[in-house]
Formats: C-alpha cells, structure tokens, sequence
C-alpha cells in the first residue's frame, strides 16, 4: 500500500486539490489507495473531511514514510503502476474534456442553425408582406386609374346630351345656358299600362315599339341590340338630359318619365 506522502504527490500531479487530499486520507487512513481516495473526493466526504482537519494532521500527512523491506524491483514496478494511473487519469479527463467541448460544438451548431431558420422565416414573411403591398397599391392606382377614366367617359356623354339637346331644341341657345343638372322627371301613367317608345337608331332610323309601363329600360335595350344584331353596348339618351345609366336600366318605364310615351336615341357607351 502507498504512503500518504507518495499518494498526495501523485494526486498533487493529477491535478486535485491538497486540502481534498489531506481530508481524503484523514478519512481512510492506513486503507487509503489511490482509487479510494479519487472516490472520496468525488463523492464529496473528502470535502467534509477537510473541514475537521488540523495542524497536527497537516504534520502527519506531510511525513514520508521509507520503503523499508521491498527490492529495487518493486518500488520501481510500484511506481511504474502509479504512474500508469495518473496516465490513465489524466487521458480520461483529456477525453472528458474533449467529449465536452465537442458537445459544446454541436449545441453551438444546432443554436445557429435554429437562428438561421428564424432569420430565413423572418426573410420569407418580410418579402410576402412586401409583395402584398406592392399587390395592394397597384390595385389601388389601377381603381384611381378607372375611376378617373369613367369620369372622362361621363363627362364626355353628358357634353354629347347637351350638344344633341342645342341641335333639337332652340338654334339660339348655347352650351353654357344648359345647366348639367337632371331635369324633372314627372310621368303620367297611361290608361292602358302601355309605354309607347320612338327610338332613332345609330344609322338615322327610326323604331317605334310599345312596351309595358313596368317594363325595366334593360329589356328595351336588350330588345334594340337582338333587333338589330348589335355587337357592342349601347344605352339611350334624351334631350336635355345626360344618357340613361347601368342604375337607369334597373327602373321601369314609368319611373323613368317615358310613359305614356316618349323618344330616346341610342348611343354607343
């Protein structure tokens, strides 16, 4: 068995603490060997042992004790044992320490890929979001756009209405005496329900249909275009007023002003 003083040397050189080492051999005493004091000061009784210790055990385990009685032979076997265990000791921390670092690596690893994921999903959501505004501004402009045409299209139909009004009505009138406003519509319901309608085609013609008071102005429109095979959108005008619009051809007849009777003209929309 190996002394106290041979034992601390080698735990000294494997890198342990002396106050552990002195509470470890305080604990185990003549049965201390170097596998029960490593033992002990893992398991934390050394740690315990060492609180107690005092100068006369510090005196104690600083005492050498001779190899008296073994050959050359042994003692140089028992220090080749030893110093195969501290080779052993020291390679198996190497490889703890090792095993730590690597897994150290690979938790660093798995952290940046799991940031790229997110920085990725972050990047994805970003360019979504961008192309839904850039989505939503053109279809924004694209209905500013249309909006501004229709109004073109409705200014230039109620400037036709106000020119074919002059060129039927008074030759001494001017555009500016007509005011853009609707006239009063006010209708007179026939006796016999009945809306009879002169209608002047584009080519200068003339139809003259009846029709029922209740009769929506769509149907008279839809009357004309199978008429006459029409390939395009036509809706009607009269005098003095601007030409009859989509909400227009949802009314009757009657509602409208035309009964009992009355003349439109078609025109291209």
């Amino acid at each position: 068995m190996a002394s106290h003083a041979v034992l601390k040397e080698q735990l000294l050189e494997m890198g342990f603490e002396e106050n552990l080492i002195n509470g470890a051999l305080k604990l185990l005493k003549d049965n201390a060997t170097l596998e029960s004091v490593i033992e002990c000061i893992d398991n934390g009784t050394a740690e315990e042992a060492a609180k107690t210790l005092t100068e006369e055990d510090l005196k104690t385990e600083s005492k050498d004790e001779s190899d008296e009685g073994k050959t050359p032979e042994e003692i140089e076997a028992k220090k080749k044992a030893y110093a195969e265990k501290i080779r052993q000791r020291r390679a198996e921390m190497d490889e703890k320490e090792k095993e730590a670092e690597r897994l150290k690596e690979l938790q660093r690893r798995r952290d940046g890929k799991d940031l790229g994921k997110v920085r990725e999903e972050l990047q994805r959501k970003q360019q979504e979001n961008y192309i839904e505004t850039l989505k939503r501004e053109k279809d924004e402009e694209k209905a500013a756009r249309d909006k501004i045409l229709k109004q073109i299209e409705l200014d230039k139909a109620e400037r036709r209405a106000r020119a074919q009004g002059i060129t039927g009505g008074n030759s001494s009138a001017t555009i500016a005496d007509i005011t853009p406003s609707k006239p009063n519509i006010v209708s007179t319901a026939s006796k016999t329900g009945k809306t009879k309608l002169a209608i002047r085609l584009l080519d200068g013609s003339q139809v003259v249909e009846e029709f029922d008071d209740k009769e929506i102005l769509s149907a008279v429109r839809a009357y004309i275009v199978t008429q006459k095979n029409l390939d395009f959108n036509i809706t009607f005008t009269m005098p003095l007023r601007p030409p009859f619009t989509e909400e227009d051809m949802t009314k009757s007849l009657f509602v409208l002003g035309l009964s009992p009777n009355a003349r439109i003209q078609v025109i291209k929309r």
